[in-house]
């Protein structure tokens, strides 16, 4: 099938049925290319965020769901810049995160997420000095084989 007929083919089943028009997920659909590195930059922000959000909790005395002192935690987490900082960038996640749900295979694109793994050992042996054993890395391998997998299928 060329390229044109599979244009063709795509937006003849993509049209609702009551009424010819391009369903919602017509949308130009993003590469799979584009999908890993939407993927890849929401695992860097997210991990920044988290790294933030953590910074804040520690500086301010934590938060615990449910108690009676949450309110005023939750005050003192928001006058804190790097807690705030850090949601912004959880919140640019939850963007990518939306579109890449809205316009791809939820079965290829969660997968991808899980790539995190290897950037957060990759961060922690080199920069925090911590030490990631043998199974980890084959653990590690195993994802990303399976990621691989998933994306070819």
């Amino acid at each position: 099938m060329s390229a044109l007929d599979e244009v063709r083919w795509t937006e003849e089943h993509t049209r609702s049925a009551d009424r010819g028009r391009p369903s919602p997920l017509a949308a130009e659909r993003p590469s799979l290319t584009r999908a890993f590195v939407l993927v890849m930059v929401a695992i860097a922000l997210g991990l920044g965020g988290l790294y933030l959000v953590r910074a804040a909790l520690a500086d301010t005395g934590g938060f615990t769901l449910g108690s009676t002192s949450a309110p005023h935690q939750l005050l003192r987490l928001m006058q804190e810049w790097r807690f705030l900082a850090g949601g912004l960038l959880l919140l640019v996640v939850l963007l990518i995160s939306v579109e890449l749900c809205g316009c791809e295979e939820l079965s290829k694109v969660v997968p991808l997420y899980s790539l995190s793994y290897v950037v957060i050992a990759l961060i922690g042996q080199v920069f925090l000095d911590e030490r990631v054993t043998l199974e980890r890395w084959i653990g590690i391998a195993a994802i990303v084989t399976g990621v691989v997998l998933v994306l070819r299928s």
